[in-house]
């Protein structure tokens, strides 16, 4: 009976590091992904600044659809890719890539509206991208989580356990597509409230450097 706690003890410690393992180097790629887009932005010439604001200004917004189907999709790509080994090695570069746009476009608001609008707008757009990440990161450690199971039940050849496997993984679908949903939302109704708040404030960009 000991022995059977102490291996129970043993497995729930296990999962854990793993779950931290898993959700620290998610963190990790995001974050090398913002310091990247911040740098790429920053590093740009004042000239080359104006002109992409004046783009802002002036580009076609997109409607409150296009931005949810995008955002969804995004998510969606990530839980679909994530059924296989190899999806799941693309899912972390697609991390990437939204940590690098993320850092970009969070350089752009601090530096060019910070003094505009004031904290609140980046505020409100730093809150809806926590919780896009969040929803990310769940969504790739869920998928990382079921590849790995399914694998080591093929390997071992224990095939009933797929069916459990299979089951888990279509409620943890449901849980992901609930804050999918939820998190397109308000990216689609916090995307065109930052930027329409970007294009009323006046923005100065100093050329003297």
């Amino acid at each position: 009976m000991k022995k059977h706690r102490r291996s129970r003890k043993r497995r729930q410690k296990r999962k854990i590091s793993n779950l931290a393992l898993i959700i620290f180097g998610i963190l990790g790629i995001v974050l090398v992904g913002d310091i990247i887009g911040a740098v790429i932005y920053l590093r740009q010439s004042p000239e080359m600044q104006a002109n992409l604001m004046q783009y802002l200004a002036t580009g076609n917004s997109l409607s409150f659809f296009q931005i949810f189907w995008r955002q969804f999709l995004y998510q969606l790509t990530i839980w679909t890719m994530g059924l296989t080994i190899v999806g799941n090695i693309v899912n972390l570069f697609l991390i990437f890539v939204r940590g690098v746009s993320a850092g970009f476009n969070l350089a752009v608001l601090v530096q060019e509206g910070g003094d505009s609008f004031g904290i609140g707008t980046i505020v409100l757009w730093s809150i809806q991208y926590i919780l896009i990440l969040f929803t990310t990161i769940l969504s790739v450690y869920f998928s990382i989580r079921f590849a790995y199971l399914i694998t080591k039940s093929l390997i071992k050849k224990k095939y009933k356990l797929i069916k459990k496997h299979l089951k888990l993984y279509a409620k943890q679908f449901v849980v992901i597509i609930i804050l999918t949903i939820f998190t397109s939302m308000l990216s689609a109704v916090t995307t065109p409230m930052v930027r329409n708040q970007m294009i009323e404030e006046p923005i100065v960009i100093d050329y003297s450097d």
